[in-house]
């Protein structure tokens, strides 16, 4: 045994050495542009402006959609109108082709779909931690993963698995975590993703790697963690991807430290997370995703195209869009340009976007 590998490793060595390298590695190479693009296509993420399938905007971004240069879409508050126009827009978006239609339904205070569109009212995390065990959570969570799945929903972006602290501005004072410590919180966020796994449904912990210590909120720039952040806010990312319970990790716009001698880095930026963090010392295979790129914290310091650029160097798999800073129906196909021509300048490999396409169309056959 011990000899045939051995013998493996030398034949390995040697078709290296003559020029012959992994399959993937041989695809990335030779991509033709059609084919570049659409993979660039599948990590755009992008919002929409309107309430109805018949509007414009909408019919336009479905047009990308099938056209490659976007494969998902997200909604925000104002993008729901009646049950009707959800359904018809969902039916768009599907028929289009789109790999995932997400929308922020956490419960409490992030529950963009209401009773009066015919959704379940979902309490916020923290009271449902508290008035209930996570077999409960996750019969409450079904209803809504159900709910997700009949109205035509993919994904799901919750739940967040950041600790609970009174004073935080806009994790804490929302009651969006599910408790002080990370055992609490990788109880019920699992019953949260096993709920919605049962329905097909795609969920995303966040934010990556923990916003529930940090004394800003990142809607209105970057928050500092240098000093706020506490190792145990990894624990529930790290266990809940050793349980397998992680189809998606969302990091977000927070400024971290990430070794003793690094002043920091954006997370939202930065390979030393995604690639390091997550990808090798985490062992996580699933998706990353950034948090919405047209968010205060990120233009700030930087423009939509930096940004997208930038994300996609660090290795995030979905470049959230939202596309609510300056509307544009014409934003996916500015997108993939921007991403295309940082890849004929070598700041990005064919290989890393072929991978990350190669991950999203896992992600909906799972």
């Amino acid at each position: 045994m011990t000899m045939n590998r051995d013998i493996s490793r030398r034949m390995a060595i040697k078709l290296v050495a003559a020029g012959f390298a992994a399959p993937a590695l041989v695809r990335a190479n030779v991509v033709n542009a059609a084919e570049l693009d659409r993979a660039i296509g599948s990590l755009i993420m992008v919002g929409f402006s309107g309430k109805s399938a018949g509007g414009n905007f909408a019919r336009t971004i479905a047009s990308h959609i099938a056209k490659g240069r976007a494969a998902s879409v997200v909604y925000l508050s104002t993008n729901v109108g009646t049950r009707k126009d959800v359904l018809g827009l969902n039916k768009l978006f599907h028929d289009a082709g789109a790999t995932h239609i997400a929308i922020d339904h956490e419960g409490g205070t992030v529950q963009r779909l209401k009773e009066r569109q015919g959704f379940t009212r979902i309490a916020s995390a923290l009271s449902i931690a508290r008035s209930t065990n996570p077999g409960g959570a996750e019969k409450i969570y079904a209803v809504a993963a159900r709910e997700l799945s009949e109205a035509g929903f993919t994904f799901n972006l919750g739940p967040v698995v950041d600790l609970h602290r009174a004073y935080n501005p806009v994790i804490g004072r929302n009651k969006r975590a599910y408790g002080k410590d990370a055992a609490t919180v990788i109880r019920y966020a699992g019953a949260f993703v096993k709920a919605h796994r049962r329905y097909g449904i795609t969920t995303a912990l966040k934010h990556f790697p923990g916003h529930g210590l940090s004394k800003a909120d990142s809607h209105n720039g970057f928050v500092d963690i240098r000093d706020t952040w506490q190792p145990e806010e990894l624990t529930p990312f790290a266990e809940l991807v050793r349980m397998g319970l992680a189809d998606c990790i969302m990091s977000g716009h927070l400024y971290v430290r990430v070794g003793k001698d690094s002043n920091g880095e954006l997370t939202t930026f930065s390979k030393t997370l995604v690639r390091d963090a997550l990808r090798r010392r985490m062992g996580f295979n699933g998706l990353i995703m950034t948090d919405d790129l047209n968010m205060g914290a990120v233009r700030k310091v930087a423009s939509t195209r930096e940004a997208a650029i930038r994300a996609a160097q660090a290795g995030y798999d979905i470049l959230l869009l939202s596309n609510s800073l300056k509307p544009d129906a014409n934003l996916p196909a500015e997108a993939v340009g921007w991403i295309r021509d940082a890849v004929r300048q070598g700041q990005i490999s064919e290989k890393q976007i072929l991978d990350s396409a190669a991950r999203l169309r896992r992600s909906r056959s799972a």
